[in-house]
Protein backbone atom coordinates (compact mmCIF):
# COMPACT_ATOMS: atom_id res chain seq x y z
CA UNK A 1 0.00 0.00 0.00
CA UNK A 2 1.67 3.69 -0.95
CA UNK A 3 1.35 6.31 1.10
CA UNK A 4 -1.31 7.99 -0.04
CA UNK A 5 -3.57 5.01 0.42
CA UNK A 6 -2.52 4.66 3.80
CA UNK A 7 -3.65 8.04 4.74
CA UNK A 8 -7.07 7.52 2.70
CA UNK A 9 -7.73 4.54 4.73
CA UNK A 10 -6.72 6.09 7.78
CA UNK A 11 -9.18 9.36 7.36
CA UNK A 12 -11.76 6.58 6.30
CA UNK A 13 -11.28 4.89 9.71
CA UNK A 14 -11.08 8.49 12.02
CA UNK A 15 -14.45 9.69 9.86
CA UNK A 16 -16.54 6.04 10.94
CA UNK A 17 -14.87 6.79 14.67
CA UNK A 18 -15.67 10.53 14.66
CA UNK A 19 -19.52 9.26 13.63
CA UNK A 20 -19.71 6.46 16.23
CA UNK A 21 -18.70 9.45 18.76
CA UNK A 22 -21.56 11.38 17.66
CA UNK A 23 -24.20 8.39 18.44
CA UNK A 24 -22.40 7.58 21.53
CA UNK A 25 -22.10 10.90 23.22
CA UNK A 26 -24.72 12.61 21.29
CA UNK A 27 -22.63 15.60 20.55
CA UNK A 28 -21.79 17.50 17.18
CA UNK A 29 -19.15 16.54 14.54
CA UNK A 30 -16.09 19.12 16.24
CA UNK A 31 -16.97 17.84 19.69
CA UNK A 32 -16.35 14.14 18.73
CA UNK A 33 -13.34 14.97 16.24
CA UNK A 34 -12.16 17.17 19.59
CA UNK A 35 -12.78 14.15 21.48
CA UNK A 36 -10.87 11.43 19.29
CA UNK A 37 -8.19 13.54 18.43
CA UNK A 38 -7.67 13.19 22.25
CA UNK A 39 -6.90 9.60 22.60
CA UNK A 40 -4.73 7.26 22.39
CA UNK A 41 -6.06 5.33 19.84
CA UNK A 42 -6.26 8.38 17.73
CA UNK A 43 -2.40 8.64 17.93
CA UNK A 44 -1.79 5.48 16.91
CA UNK A 45 -4.15 5.43 14.19
CA UNK A 46 -2.92 8.69 12.70
CA UNK A 47 0.98 6.43 12.99
CA UNK A 48 1.52 4.20 9.77
CA UNK A 49 4.04 2.68 11.89
CA UNK A 50 1.52 0.80 14.00
CA UNK A 51 -0.73 -0.61 11.31
CA UNK A 52 -3.31 0.07 12.94
CA UNK A 53 -5.50 1.78 9.95
CA UNK A 54 -5.44 -2.00 8.72
CA UNK A 55 -7.52 -3.15 11.71
CA UNK A 56 -11.72 -3.22 11.12
CA UNK A 57 -13.21 -0.16 12.12
CA UNK A 58 -15.30 -2.14 14.54
CA UNK A 59 -12.11 -3.45 16.68
CA UNK A 60 -10.79 0.81 16.49
CA UNK A 61 -14.22 1.61 17.65
CA UNK A 62 -14.20 -1.07 20.80
CA UNK A 63 -10.26 -0.03 21.79
CA UNK A 64 -12.05 4.13 21.67
CA UNK A 65 -14.83 2.55 23.79
CA UNK A 66 -11.87 1.10 26.21
CA UNK A 67 -9.81 3.82 26.33
CA UNK A 68 -12.64 6.23 26.93
CA UNK A 69 -14.14 4.09 29.59
CA UNK A 70 -10.94 4.52 31.62
CA UNK A 71 -8.67 2.04 30.09
CA UNK A 72 -6.07 3.69 28.21
CA UNK A 73 -3.92 0.61 27.88
CA UNK A 74 -6.12 -1.01 25.59
CA UNK A 75 -4.56 0.48 22.58
CA UNK A 76 -1.22 -0.52 23.45
CA UNK A 77 -1.76 -3.87 24.08
CA UNK A 78 -3.04 -4.31 20.61
CA UNK A 79 -0.32 -2.45 18.98
CA UNK A 80 2.32 -4.58 21.16
CA UNK A 81 0.50 -7.82 20.80
CA UNK A 82 -0.33 -7.31 16.68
Amino acid sequence: MNTAQIKSVTRKQAVYLVEQLMTIKRCSRDEALEVLMQTSVYEALMDPETDLYLEPREALLEMLKDELNGNPNAILDKVLTG
